[in-house]
């Protein structure tokens, strides 16, 4: 991605200065837990790229590998809590036009 946006300052610089402040130089989490919240997200996103990356920034930082899995599961259980609440919120729609 960097390589592709790099041809396009205009858009890379903010992108580059956004990333480099929230991942690499966050005023109120330390760099694990940052690196912890990553790795949940890329497992809620199923993004293979970002888990691959922040897992290894993660150990890096000094996080466990129980701490990693854990974040993998906390993301994991996210996205399914999400899933099942945008299905159950139409199958509720669904039971409500049966009805009428």
């Amino acid at each position: 991605m960097p390589l592709v946006l790099s041809q396009r300052p205009e858009i890379f610089l903010p992108y580059f200065r956004f990333s480099n402040s929230i991942l690499f130089d966050p005023k109120h989490l330390d760099r694990k837990t940052v690196e912890l919240a990553a790795v949940a997200a890329g497992s809620a996103l199923a993004s293979e790229h970002c888990l691959e990356v922040h897992m290894a920034q993660a150990q890096a930082a000094g996080a466990s590998r129980d701490e990693v899995l854990e974040a993998i599961m906390v993301g994991a259980f996210m996205a399914l809590t999400r899933s099942q609440s945008v299905a159950l919120r139409a199958f509720e729609g669904m039971t409500e036009r049966d009805k009428g």
